[in-house]
């Protein structure tokens, strides 16, 4: 992996825990079993953020040879876990 990919990664992250941590924040207006599920969603959304965080550590230490195996898996759980924070945010506006 070369390091602008995962600088770019590392910023990615920081992006996602950032609205992460907003949409968390707006859980205040919302109660009953809805916040019950957006705060198992949120959860979930953390959860998602650290395997990715793990998974980058995995590719910074295995180096070249192996991003191009790994990029497509990784890159298949990014959208997955832009999608949920994008129903999330969604979800909140209701």
């Amino acid at each position: 992996m070369e390091k602008k990919d995962g600088e770019a990664m590392e910023a990615r992250l920081a992006e996602m825990g950032r609205r992460i941590d907003e949409l968390k924040s707006r859980l205040g207006t919302v109660t009953g079993e809805v916040k019950a599920e957006l705060e198992r969603r949120i959860d979930a959304a953390y959860a998602g953020q650290e395997e990715q965080r793990q998974r980058l550590h995995k590719l910074k230490d295995q180096g070249l040879e192996h991003w191009d195996t790994l990029k497509d898996q990784a890159g298949k759980a990014w959208n997955d876990l832009e999608k949920s924070l994008h129903d999330l945010a969604s979800r909140l506006k209701k």
